[in-house]
């Protein structure tokens, strides 16, 4: 009975392709030769979009059936606290699908292992579905569960931040699920207008003048349908991203870059400036002997910008790092709300150094080390990412320092406001950052103005040749 229905959809989206080429032919009066060859080429292509549009279902559905474990585990691992009766309460709501079966997988692990101590048991466990799933927030709330249930702790605000900060999670995915999805259907109206912005030239009542047969144009409308193919198939791989792993961080981090910033010679740098200065100037000087007054005048500007190239360069770094610190410091905070449930600060900023992001890790070495020395300073706290001038680091280190100094009558209120800041300073570093990465897409909603533009000059110029031939002015 599938066989069946596939075949049929398969043979109705065939018919559609005929039809759609059909009227292809009619609006840029295309030859058959090639109308034959570019629905040879859009049966091929219509195979790899109805997979590629497989894909985009499955990616969606994989993100609902993770949101869907991530609300369960938590409501149930907060009844008990414990790792199989979370796990044992997803299997049994969620539906039949992968979700399900890597629950029922690490459960079969908990249930069959003896030989590991139990806490390795339950990360392992748990570890298949950070495999199968590869999200930060499901394996942040996997590793806190397995915290707690091995070393115990308060779990009720912890559960509370989890679930919050899931449901800001979701909510901006949902919202870049429908904004790319409207820039989609955007772009692939450009497409159709561009085309029949192209078909009116060919149209135009102008007495026997018809260029629709001309080589030139047959080519040119070959081009542009090819490049409106490529177009929609950019378009399309907008719609088919890993949902699980588009709102994080730690992907985008590179080391080397780190690493390279932090090793910067200023005085090497400025040297280099200074030699490459030197050879523009001479070039400079060159060109004014020769006379030639427009390069003179490049080569002043370029000499001006070698002389500073170390200092636009290191402004420009640091200017992306601030961007990175950004965008992973609520990640890493959370890892700190979340172990000071069960530890005190200075080991929570100890524990937290396994999962930091790269960006963080050097300045959080350095803060440890420095609490080792003088953990009751105020210095150590305030002297982290100080370089960067980053007020909202500053506010949560100070708040950090405050609540290591135990006062414990506002300790509560001060986690919470630190828990609410943290939540409100993460949610607009993502929403910001997933806004700019839909920015390609507006792009290519663009992209067929300048097809159809190329067509229409070439159309044109060709129209006013066999114009003027008709006349008998050419």
């Amino acid at each position: 009975m599938r066989n069946q229905t596939a075949g049929k959809r398969q043979a109705m989206i065939e018919l559609l392709v005929i039809a759609g080429l059909y009227t292809l032919r009619l609006l840029l009066k295309m030859q058959w030769m090639t109308t034959v060859i570019f629905g040879l080429y859009m049966l091929v292509r219509v195979r790899i979009y109805r997979k590629r549009f497989r894909q985009i279902k499955e990616q969606k559905l994989r993100f609902e059936e993770a949101c869907e474990y991530m609300d369960t585990f938590l409501y149930a691992f907060v009844k008990e606290g414990k790792v199989e009766r979370a796990l044992t309460d997803a299997h049994q709501v969620l539906g039949n699908g992968p979700m399900r079966e890597a629950v029922e997988e690490g459960l079969d692990h908990l249930y069959m292992v003896y030989d590991d101590s139990q806490t390795d048991i339950m990360r392992n466990a748990l570890g298949i579905i950070d495999r199968e799933y590869p999200c930060e927030r499901i394996r942040t709330m996997h590793d806190f569960a397995v915290h707690v249930e091995s070393y115990g702790g308060a779990i009720d605000t912890s559960v509370d931040l989890l679930l919050r900060d899931k449901s800001r999670w979701e909510k901006r995915i949902h919202i870049t699920m429908k904004e790319r999805q409207k820039m989609f259907m955007d772009v692939v109206l450009s497409i159709v207008a561009s085309l029949l912005i192209c078909a009116m030239i060919l149209y135009l009542p102008v007495g026997s003048v018809d260029i629709g047969g001309n080589m030139a144009s047959q080519v040119l409308t070959f081009v542009v349908l090819l490049l409106d193919d490529w177009i929609f198939a950019q378009a399309q791989k907008y719609l088919m991203v890993d949902w699980l792993q588009l709102d994080g961080v730690r992907q985008e981090n590179n080391r080397q870059k780190v690493e390279r910033y932090y090793l910067y010679d200023a005085k090497k740098e400025r040297k280099l400036s200074v030699v490459m200065a030197g050879i523009c100037g001479i070039l400079t000087a060159w060109a004014l002997y020769a006379g030639q007054q427009v390069w003179a005048a490049a080569g002043m500007f370029l000499t001006l910008f070698m002389v500073n190239q170390h200092r636009i360069g290191r402004r420009l770094a640091t200017k992306k790092l601030i961007k990175n610190i950004k965008s992973a410091f609520p990640v890493w905070l959370m890892d700190i709300v979340l172990l000071l449930q069960s530890e005190n600060v200075q080991m929570a900023l100890v524990k937290s150094q396994e999962h930091a992001p790269l960006v963080l890790e050097r300045d959080l070495e350095i803060l440890n080390d420095r609490l080792q020395i003088a953990p009751e300073s105020p210095e150590p706290y305030h002297a982290f990412m100080q370089e960067f001038q980053i007020p909202e680091v500053h506010s949560a280190m100070s708040m950090l320092y405050a609540l290591s100094m135990g006062n414990s009558d506002r300790a509560d209120q001060q986690v919470g406001e630190l828990i609410t800041r943290n939540l409100s300073m993460q949610d607009a570093v993502e929403t910001e950052r997933l806004h700019n990465r839909n920015s390609g897409l507006y792009l290519l909603f663009l992209a067929p103005v300048v097809t159809a533009s190329l067509k229409l000059l070439v159309d044109m110029a060709l129209f006013m040749l066999t114009f003027l031939q008709s006349s008998g002015i050419g």
